[in-house]
């Protein structure tokens, strides 16, 4: 077996002299918490390790004129806890605080997350409904940004190539208008892997009419997805008991469109409608359930 190379970049020069001699044999190694594992359980055994926990830069949050700013080593633990986060993007910071254990999110970050490419990463659908964006650096030295979709491809595969390296994620303020909620089921309360996600963002105007949505679906196929047909019922709409039970169906019905014959199909049918409501009391309170607004 060849002998594994570990480099360690302590700042993004260094990290760029790192992926210029990056290949299809290379990782990248952040909090860990995926890779390891597939290290010790022998379904991957990388030539080069390029440890980004040396390089400062990429361990803050930081606020910019109309967007944060989030590196690709802060652990989820610091996203969850973050009082600016858990203010303007109540979404991100509810799906940060259930991914895995406490021990894990010590460790894992959100650039992990979206590397891992998996149907059900918790963080992803949350970023894609609030249109966040990737910052990345290549080998050549080069900053660009490209969408949180661009990057997966799904099922464990992304679309980032060797030389490349996710620097931070780019979130851009919402109106003070705008409120968004996520949530998740699995089979348990801790270390769970999602058996389904979901990620809303509504702005409500001066009526309590909801004038534009988001919604985005993880566990319903290879990659998280946009669902225009929830979002056209929701437009134009004042949140109330009815309104929630139309949303119901509709994601029933993008349930049987999404995995038409799994075995998963029925389960999934029935447990959207439970998310639906815990999305609908995150956004609207539970008044919006009782039909007291």
């Amino acid at each position: 077996m060849q002998m594994m190379k570990i480099e360690t970049p302590n700042n993004l020069d260094e990290l760029i002299n790192c992926l210029k001699n990056a290949d299809s044999s290379s990782c990248l190694l952040g909090g860990g918490t995926d890779l390891i594992i597939n290290i010790n359980n022998k379904k991957l055994y990388p030539n080069t390790i390029i440890d980004l926990s040396g390089v400062n830069e990429l361990k803050e949050i930081k606020k910019n004129g109309s967007s944060i700013s989030i590196g690709a080593g802060v652990t989820l633990t610091e996203v969850c806890e973050n009082s600016f986060v858990k203010e303007k993007f109540p979404a991100l910071a509810q799906a940060t605080s259930q991914v895995g254990s406490t021990q894990i999110r010590n460790r894992a970050t959100i650039a992990g997350n979206i590397g891992n490419s998996s149907p059900c990463a918790d963080t992803v659908v949350p970023l894609m409904a609030l249109n966040a964006k990737l910052k990345m650096l290549n080998g050549n030295g080069e900053y660009y940004h490209i969408p949180v979709d661009k990057a997966i491809k799904g099922s464990g595969k992304k679309n980032l190539k060797p030389n490349e390296a996710i620097i931070e994620i780019v979130i851009p303020y919402l109106k003070d208008t705008c409120s968004s909620a996520f949530y998740k089921i699995g089979s348990r309360k801790a270390v769970t892997i999602s058996k389904l996600n979901g990620a809303v963002v509504v702005d409500i105007n001066l009526n309590n009419t909801i004038v534009n949505a988001k919604v985005f679906l993880g566990s319903l196929g290879p990659k998280a997805f946009r669902s225009i047909m929830a979002e056209k019922v929701l437009m134009n709409k004042k949140p109330n008991k009815e309104l929630l039970s139309e949303f119901q169906n509709i994601l029933m019905k993008q349930v049987d469109e999404a995995i038409p014959g799994r075995g998963s199909q029925l389960y999934k049918r029935h447990a959207i409608k439970g998310m639906c409501e815990e999305l609908f009391i995150r956004l609207f309170g539970e008044s919006c359930i009782r039909g007291e607004i």
